[in-house]
Order: C-alpha cells, then structure tokens, then sequence
C-alpha cells in the first residue's frame, strides 16, 4: 500500500536540500569550489541526502504496488520507468545519480570536484523533475476512497 504522506514527506525533505544548496553563499568559480573543502562537503552530503531520498521513494513505490523487486538502487528506477510511473527517458538520469551516491558513500577512489560543481551548478533540476514526475503519479493514481487520503488533496498541489 502506497503512503502518499510519506512520500510527500520525502519529496519535501529533497526540496529542502536543494534550497539549502541553491541559497548558499558559496565559491562562484570551480577553483574556488574545488579548494573550499567545507563548502564541497556540504554539497556532496546534501547532494548524497537528495538522492537517498529519492531512492527510499522509488523503493516505497515498487514496494507498494507490488512490483518486483529491484537488484540494486539503480534497477529501482529501471522499474517505475517499466512501470510508466517516470518516463524512461529519465531513467539513465536517475540511475546515474544513484552511482554517484554510490561513489560518495562507498568511498571508492572519491568523487572528482568536477562531477560534484557541475551537478551543483547544473543538475539539481534532476530533483525537480523527479518529485514532479512522482507528484504526477501520485494526482493520478492515489484513490482516495472513504477520507483514506484526507488532506493528500492539499499536499499534492
């Protein structure tokens, strides 16, 4: 069964990171960003924060709708892509930013500043189109059925 004020909750929560990182006053210049270890951490981890909130998402979905289960956090988002619920043309999107997650982590050999400024300055829209995608789904396919969803109505808009 889907929770839709749980996923809303999470929604939410991305949304906070990405003001928290859109309203900080940081380095202009990938110079700067990549020699202020503070502010590069801080974006990683929101960064990092964003993304397992998108998975625990896709994971409360392929669960609630009793779809099969994913291999890896990844494959999450190859299934509701499957499933219509995002587009699969956003699927390889989304996969990617679960491998970041990953990279970040796990530790591997570290994450290149480069990856970090440029999803900084130029992929946080990615959340976006997520949590609009899941809004989406979640307009046209939560019933609300005797007050089951009393107030889903107003967190949806």
């Amino acid at each position: 069964m889907i929770d839709p004020h749980l996923l809303e909750r999470k929604l939410k929560r991305i949304e906070q990171f990405l003001r928290e990182m859109e309203t900080a006053e940081g380095p202009a210049t990938f110079e700067e960003f990549s020699g202020n270890t503070v502010f590069k951490r801080f974006i990683e981890r929101n960064i990092e924060l964003s993304i397992e909130q998108m998975i625990d998402v896709c994971r409360h979905l392929v669960s609630g709708l009793d779809l099969p289960e994913p291999e890896t956090y990844a494959a999450c988002f190859e299934i509701l892509g499957n499933a219509d619920i995002i587009p699969k043309s956003s699927v390889e999107t989304f996969k990617s930013m679960t491998r970041y997650r990953n990279l970040i982590i796990h530790g591997y050999d570290g994450v290149e500043d480069t990856i970090t400024f440029g999803i900084f300055k130029k992929r946080l829209g990615d959340f976006r189109t997520y949590i609009g995608f899941i809004r989406q789904y979640l307009r046209s396919n939560t019933p609300c059925k005797e007050g089951a969803c009393k107030g889903v109505e107003n967190i949806l808009k």
